[in-house]
């Protein structure tokens, strides 16, 4: 068992308490016509977590980590997570990062401590490290932990960070 799951559970089993405090209104509220809603970033991050789910699945067997982006604004839209009821989005977000624990909790520490200079992680993720330099499937998953976390403040006010700053490759 590694941190990455433990962190996971623990931002989950925080965050689901605290996002079902958020008046639905709230989370409806557009800032601008062309920005998210909260309940629209909630949406994003259920997207983010199946994407990262297959990326974390197939990280073993395809000999790189290289993998596919996605539209995100184009998903937020086609999801109609504007027009879904907020205790669904909740209850799909939880369930799906919970999932997600699950997979991360399976892998083995030298999967994720490998590293290789065959990324396009300074495309796809949040933390974008210079492109050829060294990274692994730990700083992605780390990535994916940070921009979770990176939302979750923004749609719960008095919401505290969890995961820790990533300093070197080590697994947490």
């Amino acid at each position: 068992m590694n941190q990455y799951s433990k962190i996971l559970d623990q931002i989950v089993m925080t965050a689901r308490l605290q996002l079902q405090q958020v008046s639905s209104e709230e989370m409806a509220a557009k800032p601008k016509p062309e920005k998210w809603s909260k309940k629209e970033i909630l949406g994003h991050l259920i997207d983010s977590a199946y994407n990262n789910h297959q990326r974390f699945l197939r990280a073993d067997q395809q000999g790189n980590l290289v993998f596919q982006g996605y539209d995100q604004n184009a998903w937020v839209k086609k999801n109609a997570y504007q027009v879904r009821e907020l205790s669904e989005l909740i209850q799909t977000w939880a369930m799906v990062n919970y999932h997600l624990a699950r997979l991360v909790e399976g892998i083995p520490v030298d999967l994720l401590e490998e590293t290789t200079s065959d990324h396009n992680f300074h495309i796809i993720g949040m933390n974008r490290p210079t492109e050829g330099s060294a990274s692994s499937l730990g700083y992605l998953i780390w990535d994916y932990i940070a921009h979770l976390e990176h939302h979750l403040s923004q749609l719960i006010p008095t919401y505290r960070l969890i995961n820790p700053p990533f300093t070197s490759h080590a697994v947490l």
